[in-house]
């Protein structure tokens, strides 16, 4: 997982009289006001905060799937109707698809930091459509399996296929929701605040962890033994 890069120095902008939250020149990425990403204020958290609650969110994912897949091996290895499932032609090019989101986002944020405010846009939105197209491209594969008689109760192996990528896409949609608000954020302003960068911060955390989660599943699913 790639190490949290510490955002820059900012100078605060001098605001202009009666600039509020909502507009170009207020509530954005240049604003810590309250209407906009938020300031760390005695109402607000610190980044220490959202880091800490990230890490207690993905540590309780990680146990979901620590006990899914022990559940998947010990099936394995005790069942007699284990008929194991052709590797889908999709799924190579899906996987590409997602290992190339993360190396997006982490130009996304590299951009952000050097304030280069329209590499950051154009990474930060291609991020979100190839999100976006790995999730249809499962639906995809589903749907493919389906065609070729293969569902959920077929057999232990296709059970445990579309229940733990079922999962996987489940919590990758809740990324995908937070990549498509830090878009549309960046879209409407130019310069980050700090706790702007923060949650692209915390984003790119949850993201890169469904990557490396969901290239733990390729190798249980189909190459585990």
């Amino acid at each position: 997982m790639p190490a949290t890069i510490s955002p820059p120095e900012i100078e605060p902008k001098p605001k202009r009289p009666g600039a509020g939250g909502g507009g170009l020149q207020g509530g954005g990425w240049g604003d810590d006001s309250p209407e906009g990403w938020g300031s760390y204020g005695s109402h607000g958290s610190s980044p220490q905060a959202y880091h800490l609650g990230m890490m207690l969110g993905l540590a309780s994912i990680l146990m979901l799937f620590v006990a899914l897949s022990s559940a998947y091996v010990v099936r394995q290895g005790v069942s007699q109707d284990w008929h194991p499932i052709a590797l889908p032609p999709w799924l190579l090019p899906n996987t590409f698809v997602l290992l190339v989101s993360s190396l997006t986002l982490e130009l996304a944020r590299r951009s952000l930091r050097r304030r280069l405010d329209g590499r950051f846009r154009g990474w930060i939105t291609l991020t979100t459509l190839l999100g976006i197209t790995f999730l249809l491209g499962q639906i995809a594969i589903w749907q493919s399996l389906a065609a070729q008689g293969i569902y959920l109760s077929s057999n232990p192996h296709s059970s445990f296929f579309y229940l733990m990528t079922g999962a996987h896409g489940v919590h990758l949609l809740g990324g995908m929701l937070a990549l498509s608000y830090v878009m549309f954020r960046a879209w409407r302003h130019k310069n980050a605040s700090q706790a702007g960068w923060t949650v692209l911060d915390v984003t790119a955390l949850y993201w890169h962890f469904m990557d490396g989660l969901w290239i733990y599943l390729f190798f249980l699913l189909f190459l585990w033994r």
